[in-house]
């Protein structure tokens, strides 16, 4: 395993192909060389084999890396009643929470010491190396901030305790869920065992069968609170802008620049779910990359 060192990984599917094309061109236009992995729906593989900005990209489908038994769940996603299954693969599993488990399933499948998870909806305006994930001491950073938790990633991180045996009693209200977030790789790996262990099932069975448990909230429980935070250091993140509320779209064209110099970003975020395309803002981007 290649210590001090990171993969990108994003996971994606056909209908966010516009931004992952963006990601991938930002990550060239940038001069990052940082390996990077796309988790891919297994039928939106031929369609991911054919984009322009593959170098340092591999492509790993859902097939690869999810149990058939959840892979099937995954495909019965939105089947008919009258449709068999739906009746054999029960209960199937929305997309959303198929790409967390294909972020943790990846570290089977990494080489370097650290992986960094980026959604389809984030993409590049400076280049990033290795040693941005890194303390001065060597350790992966672990993302945690308190000033900006809301109640309903509160309730993740109190899930993910009581899912991983945690007392509750006494601990800080930390969130864990930002953009990107590094992982430890070894420490997934040993989450994933210590889950299988606990609950007596393959952990995605275990993770897909519970009350909402997040992958990030899970993994910084288990670095702060089962590891004792022995590979991670916590650090407040600072790489990433993000444009995630309607109200934050409505100034994108006006404030994306000064807001990209002003705070030192490496990487935006502009949620999918906020109403603008890739067409509303790529000029923009398109003025942060070395000419």
């Amino acid at each position: 395993m290649k210590r001090g060192c990171v993969t990108l990984v994003t996971p994606s599917h056909a209908g966010d192909l516009e931004r992952f094309l963006l990601q991938r061109e930002s990550i060239e236009r940038c001069g990052i060389d940082l390996p990077h992995i796309a988790l891919v729906d297994d039928e939106d593989i031929p369609l991911f084999q054919s984009i322009p900005f593959q170098r340092g990209l591999t492509l790993l489908s859902s097939r690869e890396l999810l149990p058939p038994a959840v892979e099937a769940r995954r495909k019965a996603w939105g089947a008919r009643r009258r449709e068999l299954r739906y009746w054999l693969h029960r209960p199937p599993i929305h997309g959303w929470y198929v790409q967390q488990l294909l972020k943790l399933g990846a570290a089977s499948r990494i080489e370097t010491e650290g992986m960094v998870c980026l959604d389809s909806d984030t993409f590049f305006v400076g280049r990033a190396v290795d040693s941005d994930f890194f303390t001065a001491s060597g350790k992966l950073h672990l993302y945690a901030s308190e000033e900006d938790n809301d109640v309903e990633m509160a309730e993740w991180v109190a899930r993910s305790m009581d899912f991983l045996g945690v007392s509750k009693g006494g601990q800080k209200n930390w969130r864990y869920t930002h953009s990107p977030v590094p992982l430890h790789v070894d420490s997934v790996r040993k989450m994933q065992a210590f889950i299988t262990d606990r609950h007596k099932r393959h952990w995605m069975d275990a993770m897909a069968l519970g009350d909402r448990i997040m992958e990030y909230s899970t993994y910084g429980v288990f670095a702060r609170n089962v590891l004792n935070l022995e590979f991670q250091e916590p650090v407040v993140p600072s790489l990433c802008t993000y444009y995630w509320w309607p109200t934050q779209a409505a100034t994108l064209a006006d404030d994306f620049l000064a807001r990209v110099k002003a705070e030192g970003t490496r990487l935006v975020l502009i949620n999918s779910n906020i109403g603008r395309g890739v067409g509303d803002y790529r000029a923009l981007v398109e003025q942060t990359w070395p000419r």
